[in-house]
């Protein structure tokens, strides 16, 4: 009960705070009251015009029995029971003559000195809608009918007046809410254009299409993304200048350090020797991947027309190829048979970072007497990249994690600064490619599998 309370009270909220939804409604009450207003005046215009047109109906009676093209004598089917047809219910009369009676009823007797014209008069307990003209023979003739009678047929006229607008009423708010879905889609089509962006996209926001009223708000977000952007190169700046400023003194200490190791010391002094130089190893390399990560997060690449994927992975492979030996791993490589796949959209210094990254994370946090495999497949869509070990492999909860800068999982007693992931990252997404990592054992829940996808040169281009 109570998480459907939370449900309606955030549905509720959502609503009140909808642009759209307020839009809707405000338009439909005022479209309501508008129609409720128009019912009303149109039903009021309907009875009095059809009063009006049962007005001209008696005096039409009137003239054809006074020119004699309906005989009084005939005007007794003229007269019928309101209740089984009160549309019908007409009276003729000739009053104040001596000629024999010829009413259509008998015991309905008219007053014989009723006025000429249009009139409206009380007989036995019933109210009469009448027009008398004189008779050329003398006396008066009438033409009547029963108010009731003409009230209920203007009032069905009016009925069918009011519901018909009544009806349209519906249609118009569902026609309503369709018109203001459809001329607040640019809304709809910044908002996913907006979230289909990576983290790393701030380029300005496209106003082509966008109502007016909108473009000074687009304006000040484009505003606010150029700041961003500019803060963002500095900092990228900021690294990559600290990075070459603590490049040569780290180089002139490991110069030292291995001139001090050609002295002679004791074997304690040659100890500590040997760890300042590993610190000082740790300390080019993490040098070395921040310059590598402030590359990758520069400005667009240069662009270059192809590379070959299998050139990069033998480059790799050679490269840590010794470092694959001192844990006994070995590295293999399966691609598509009946085609090389190419690179494009990022240099060859980028592609063998990524592909590097990759192989050396692999190799080290696989076991020892272990494998590694880079596989390649592609269609004409993409490329797929998958870097497979058997290492212990990374939990769920970590895969987001370990693509920040400086993250590194507890518990794997491997040393390393905690960029390669977060370098590979970025020259995928410069190419506006996706990575995603899953256990290579899925029911032991061991082993990791890099997978980088990567569009075909047409599609990045």
């Amino acid at each position: 009960m109570d998480g459907l309370q939370a449900k309606l009270k955030s549905l509720a909220t959502f609503l009140i705070n909808s642009l759209q939804f307020r839009l809707a409604l405000a338009l439909s009450i005022t479209m309501v009251i508008a129609a409720i207003a128009i019912s009303a005046i149109g039903y009021d215009s309907t009875m009095r015009d059809v009063h009006q047109t049962q007005d001209d109906h008696l005096r039409d009676i009137a003239s054809m029995v006074n020119t004699g093209r309906v005989a009084v004598n005939q005007t007794h089917g003229l007269k019928v029971d309101p209740l089984e047809d009160p549309d019908s219910h007409v009276v003729v009369q000739l009053v104040g003559t001596d000629e024999p009676d010829n009413r259509a009823n008998a015991e309905l007797r008219f007053p014989s000195d009723l006025k000429d014209g249009l009139q409206t008069l009380q007989v036995q307990q019933n109210e009469w809608r009448a027009f008398v003209q004189a008779w050329p023979a003398g006396g008066k003739l009438v033409v009547a009918q029963l108010t009731e009678a003409r009230d209920e047929i203007a009032r069905h006229a009016g009925n069918n007046t009011l519901h018909r607008i009544l009806a349209v009423i519906p249609f118009m708010i569902i026609l309503l809410v369709l018109m203001l879905r459809w001329m607040l889609s640019p809304l709809s089509k910044l908002s996913a254009e907006l979230n289909s962006r990576s983290p790393e996209d701030i380029r300005a926001i496209s106003d082509q299409g966008l109502p007016t009223e909108l473009l000074p708000f687009v304006s000040s977000t484009n505003t606010v993304l150029n700041r961003i952007a500019v803060v963002l190169e500095q900092q990228r700046r900021f690294v990559a200048d600290a990075a070459h400023e603590l490049r040569s003194p780290l180089t002139a200490l490991t110069l030292q350090t291995k001139n001090l190791t050609l002295q002679e010391m004791s074997d304690e002094a040659h100890q500590r020797v040997e760890e300042f130089d590993r610190g000082l190893k740790r300390a080019n390399d993490l040098v070395d991947q921040l310059l590598t990560m402030a590359r990758a997060q520069l400005a667009e690449p240069q662009r270059i027309a192809q590379v070959s994927l299998e050139q990069i992975v033998k480059v790799v492979f050679e490269e840590l190829i010794p470092f694959a030996d001192t844990k006994k791993i070995r590295l293999s490589f399966t691609q598509p048979s009946t085609m090389s796949p190419v690179l494009s959209g990022a240099t060859q210094t980028d592609w063998i970072t990524l592909v590097r990254n990759l192989v050396d994370n692999a190799i080290r946090y696989s076991s020892a007497q272990g494998r590694v495999e880079v596989a390649v497949a592609a269609d004409e869509n993409q490329i797929t990249i998958d870097v497979i070990d058997n290492g212990p492999g990374i939990a769920v909860q970590e895969r987001e994690r370990v693509f920040d800068s400086f993250y590194r999982v507890l518990g794997t007693e491997q040393s390393g600064s905690g960029l390669g992931l977060s370098i590979v990252k970025s020259i995928v997404t410069t190419v506006h490619g996706d990575i995603s990592l899953a256990f290579s054992d899925p029911v032991a829940q061991t082993g990791t599998i890099v997978s980088v996808k990567i569009p075909q040169a047409k599609q990045i281009a």
